[in-house]
């Protein structure tokens, strides 16, 4: 009998064949399931009634989503590109990515009221798993919420630089009250407040136009902060970026901040004492302009306070004070480190704290009740420093500042801005007089117990001005080490000014 390729012995199956068909299988079942998987777990504001339209206020349905996707155990609340969201506060759940894909745009409401108990844009307590995400926009509305308040409170009479009116009741908790108590005057919200959470992440998105502060993290543990920009108003007073508050293992990275308030802040304010102190926290490869201070740990209020911080690789401009210490409360502040980080500051208007200084470390009680905690194990390394003020060291009469350390630290004084300079600030004053009259040294050193300079170089740039004085002026300063230190003497130009 022959067969159908008429006599011809037919061929042998590919020994690879069956290979091949696996592959193909597998394939066809992971395509399957990719599928499956990209359409479950997302909840599209648009499906649950948001518009999107930047007129109508889409507050409902997208609480709606977010509630939904808490109820299923978490997922992905979807704000699509090409849409503007005009939104009161959202209560963020656990699980849950609060997606801006693309050119999304999630904006505050101009009234106060639609802030509510949260007080901020996005809200979340005792959250885990929560992420904020995508390359969309937060938009903080800030000129229409104040317009706003001061309209109810003020007869209108915003100061045409954007400050408040005197007689304005200030900004929403946690400045004033518990989070248990109503907020009962009008208040600025802040954009982002997560209180008692675990496991963060906010990648990506832009923040602007913040009304108060920008991102503010109560009482958190495991938090990433990766490649945001927040891009506030240069006249809205504490849109600060960053502030990290009562929080552990933190880490904020590759963002670019500009803000007319503080940069990035590290604190424990006293409302939240029960969540402990501040500890474990690295800023890295940020870029920051402040019109107070860019970097800085600050209102350490209660004990356990705040220790092994590291702020590294980054670059500060435009400041009006560029790296920070302020202590004036019970809580100790130490292990701070300082590294490879350049910094331009200059002199802004008196209204904004700081007076340009480079490094500004400040120790002394708030009221003459305070029980003072301690700085120390502070170190500056790798710091190149372009500015018109110099580095200013204070500590305490009883309380001197503590083993503070400049390596490898480059200072170049240089008047630059138009603000005439010959102060130097140290509010909030506390004890001391808030902003007093003085020459301005390349190193100001006052009450410190232990202090080394190590291939340190204080030097002057043009053009020079009567203000300045020493290179180096000290008094009170204890266990001082000076090892390959260059103080450069003021030039000629600026010595033939003085009066």
């Amino acid at each position: 009998m022959t067969s159908r390729n008429h006599g011809k012995p037919s061929c042998p199956p590919h020994p690879l064949l069956p290979v091949f068909a696996a592959i193909l299988a597998a394939a066809m079942l992971i395509a399957v399931n990719t599928s499956a998987e990209s359409s479950v777990g997302i909840f599209n504001v648009l499906d649950y009634g948001a518009r999107g339209d930047g007129t109508n206020d889409d507050t409902v349905p997208i609480q709606k989503a977010v509630d939904a996707c808490g109820e299923q155990g978490g997922g992905q609340v979807l704000l699509p590109s090409g849409k503007l969201f005009l939104s009161g506060a959202i209560t963020l759940r656990s699980g849950i990515d609060f997606h801006l894909a693309g050119t999304a745009v999630l904006k505050g409401s101009p009234d106060w009221r639609a802030y509510g108990k949260p007080g901020a844009l996005l809200f979340a307590k005792d959250a885990r798993g929560l992420t904020v995400s995508g390359t969309g926009v937060l938009d903080g509305n800030d000129r229409a919420v104040w317009q706003e308040l001061a309209d109810e409170e003020a007869g209108g009479n915003v100061n045409k630089d954007g400050w408040w009116p005197e007689s304005f009741t200030g900004n929403w908790w946690p400045f004033d009250k518990l989070p248990t108590q109503p907020q009962t005057h009008g208040g600025r919200p802040m954009m982002v407040i997560f209180i008692g959470c675990e496991r963060v992440r906010l990648r990506d998105v832009t923040l602007r136009n913040a009304p108060s502060w920008t991102v503010h993290l109560v009482g958190c543990e495991e938090v990433s902060i990766d490649s945001i920009s927040i891009r506030n108003a240069w006249d809205v007073a504490n849109n600060d970026g960053i502030d990290i508050d009562h929080c552990r293992d933190v880490r904020v990275a590759n963002c670019s901040i500009e803000a007319a308030d503080d940069g990035i802040v590290i604190k424990n304010t006293p409302n939240f004492a029960s969540y402990g102190g501040s500890a474990r926290i690295t800023v890295t490869g940020c870029i920051v302009a402040s019109r107070s201070c860019a970097l800085k740990v600050d209102e350490i209020y209660t004990q356990p306070g705040a220790r092994d911080i590291v702020f590294a690789d980054c670059v500060v401009s435009h400041s009006n004070r560029g790296l920070c210490i302020q202590s004036r409360d019970e809580g100790d502040i130490e292990n701070v480190l300082f590294a490879n980080i350049t910094v331009e500051t200059r002199f802004s208007p008196h209204k904004w704290w700081g007076a340009a200084e480079p490094v500004h470390i400040s120790l002394f009680p708030r009221t003459p009740q305070t029980k003072l905690g301690h700085v120390r194990n502070i170190r500056f390394s790798n710091i190149l420093c372009h500015s018109e003020n110099g580095i200013f060291l204070q500590g305490w009469t009883n309380r001197p500042l503590e083993n503070i350390v400049f390596d490898n630290v480059r200072l170049e004084l240089a008047k630059t801005s138009d603000v005439p300079g010959g102060f130097y600030d140290l509010r909030p004053a506390g004890v001391f007089k808030g902003v007093f009259e003085s020459k301005l040294a390349g190193i100001y050193a006052r009450h410190v117990k232990g202090l080394s300079l190590r291939d340190t170089e204080v030097g002057w740039g043009e053009p020079s001005d009567r203000v300045y004085g020493e290179a180096f002026d000290k008094a009170d300063v204890e266990d001082l080490k000076l090892d390959d230190v260059t103080l450069g003497a003021l030039p000629k130009t600026a010595r033939a000014q003085q009066p």
